[in-house]
């Protein structure tokens, strides 16, 4: 039987096709083998600092100080993980519900990683608290699940599950690669990227 996985997914962007939000919509998933592998990625990153930078209790990469997130991004590269991310071209026109073009875009970045960990146990970022549109999303995800393949599938906030704020530091590395052409923080997490591919709806 193949191993159990974890991912940690998050997203970067908004999905409303505006001019000034940017022109893609990113979703990473960080996977690995053990859990206790990122436990202190943000703690060593903070101890590297010294003080000498403010920093947030609940780690938010579009909140924090950019030198802040490179010492995280650098801690995490040090781990045994591995990175799945999508990436959406907003450019794409689409009249579907943005509930559903969220879940389109989730089910088929989980759909690569799970070309590559057929068995998975999903945290995904709680970005809907309403629990029917939860249950929405997972119906979407769960309907790219084949034969052989093994997802289960919840939904956690950062305080819930701390190593949310890794995917969600992917996540905003990457976006800043496509929206601000600017491929700084990329650099640092390329090599832990084992696909990279472009998604639509």
């Amino acid at each position: 039987m193949a191993k159990l996985y974890y991912g940690l997914l998050d997203e970067a962007g908004i999905l409303e096709k505006k001019a000034e939000t940017g022109s893609h919509f990113i979703v990473s998933v960080v996977i690995v083998g053990d859990l206790g592998e990122l436990k202190r990625v943000i703690k060593l990153a903070r101890r590297r600092t010294r003080g000498k930078i403010k920093t947030h209790k609940i780690f938010k990469a579009s909140k924090e100080n950019k030198g802040f997130i490179k010492l995280v991004l650098q801690e995490l590269s040090k781990r045994n993980i591995e990175i799945i991310i999508g990436v959406w071209d907003k450019k794409e026109k689409s009249k579907l519900d943005k509930n559903i073009v969220y879940a389109k875009l989730v089910a088929q970045t989980v759909d690569i990683a799970l070309g590559v960990y057929p068995r998975l146990s999903l945290v995904v970022h709680k970005r809907y608290t309403l629990p029917r549109v939860r249950n929405q999303i997972d119906q979407v995800i769960n309907n790219i699940v084949e034969s052989g393949e093994f997802l289960s599938i919840e939904h956690k906030s950062e305080i819930e599950q701390k190593e949310l704020e890794l995917a969600d530091a992917v996540a905003w590395a990457v976006y800043q690669k496509y929206n601000n052409k600017n491929p700084e923080f990329y650099n640092i997490i390329e090599e832990k990227i084992k696909k990279e591919n472009r998604i639509t709806v």
